[in-house]
């Protein structure tokens, strides 16, 4: 049934809709895989709808645009993204290989993300990684984690309802990073908790933190509960398509108590599956023709900057600058961001 069509004053009211996946951004370390998943043999990862083929040639990490049996045939046809070599500039750090994604003269390990509670030579227990896939854009995934009291609903049985004493929420940006801190206190306790790492009280203070390194898509949650544990979380969302990206998850529960330690970092494929539940119908109605897809609050701070922020750099990309602002600080130590440590 088609819908009447808004006068010309009213149009001129509406801001332009977010449409979310649309550019890719370039010029950031991107985490496509775990590390122990890469070995001799060529595996191979999707990077913004490109293929990303990954193997160890005698123990060397090496990434390129195409399979190794055929590198040589098609080297013709690489792309700017390999300098016309066919080889991406690829690292290690925290475990997950890292892919250049823009101009392969940029490629400084100064812009990789730091990531303070994950040893940078990785080696972390198996039980503590994952990944799965969202049918969702990289930038929707982000902003699902921006909106810290979506858990209270969508993940009520894990981490607690949206009862509490008191709750506020901080945000903060750069022109590169943005940080969201909530800090609750007297909040429902967390079930996981109270069942698997045997906390008795029904309520908890609770202090997450979420930074946020806009082109790489990867997200550090910082939580604090107390009574309870710490629970350090490395969110990658990287972006397949424009409707699917791959997360690559890393949880650091290792001070934690059994069984808590080894339960909640599984629990993420749980937090994943109610998590696409939402976004796999939001995803594909960006690209509808409908005469409003988005019905986002103005009122949400945390998403609304996340969303100005993503603009921008676009904008800055689309004139072709691609260069990191003095303010962006990537690989700068996050403890004190994270508040790592201190009370709540």
């Amino acid at each position: 049934m088609n819908q009447p069509a808004l006068s010309t004053s009213r149009q001129r009211q509406l801001p332009p809709d977010w449409v979310p996946g649309e550019f890719p951004l370039r010029n950031a370390w991107l985490p496509v895989s775990n590390s122990r998943h890469v070995g001799s043999r060529p595996t191979w990862r999707t990077l913004h709808s490109r293929p990303v083929f990954l193997w160890r040639q005698q123990g060397k990490l090496t990434a390129t645009e195409f399979h190794p049996a055929k590198l040589s045939d098609k080297r013709q046809a690489a792309s700017e993204f390999t300098a016309g070599s066919g080889y991406y500039p690829v690292l290690e750090r925290y475990g997950l290989v890292w892919v250049w994604y823009g101009n392969p003269d940029d490629a400084h390990e100064s812009l990789v993300p730091n990531v303070p509670y994950i040893p940078a030579e990785g080696g972390l227990p198996a039980y503590m990684s994952g990944h799965l896939h969202l049918n969702s854009c990289a930038e929707l995934a982000m902003e699902n984690l921006l909106d810290l009291t979506h858990s209270d609903f969508v993940h009520a049985n894990l981490i607690g309802d949206e009862i509490s004493e008191q709750d506020e929420i901080t945000v903060d940006t750069t022109s590169e990073t943005i940080t969201m801190v909530r800090t609750c206190r007297g909040k429902t306790a967390a079930p996981i908790m109270q069942k698997a790492g045997g906390i008795k009280a029904k309520t908890q203070d609770l202090r997450s933190t979420i930074h946020i390194y806009v082109r790489s898509h990867v997200a550090l949650v910082y939580s604090r509960f107390i009574p309870g544990f710490d629970v350090p979380l490395l969110h990658c969302s990287t972006p397949e398509s424009r409707n699917s990206c791959r997360v690559n998850f890393i949880m650091n529960t290792g001070a934690a108590k059994a069984p808590f330690r080894y339960v909640m970092p599984q629990a993420g494929y749980m937090v994943g599956a109610q998590d696409n539940s939402m976004l796999r119908p939001q995803a594909p109605r960006y690209h509808e023709q409908i005469e409003r897809r988005d019905l986002n609050s103005r009122f949400d701070a945390a998403t609304t900057q996340y969303r100005h922020l993503v603009q921008q750099l676009t904008a800055r990309q689309q004139q072709g600058d691609f260069a990191y602002g003095s303010d962006a600080n990537i690989s700068g130590d996050k403890t004190a961001l994270l508040r790592i440590g201190m009370p709540i």
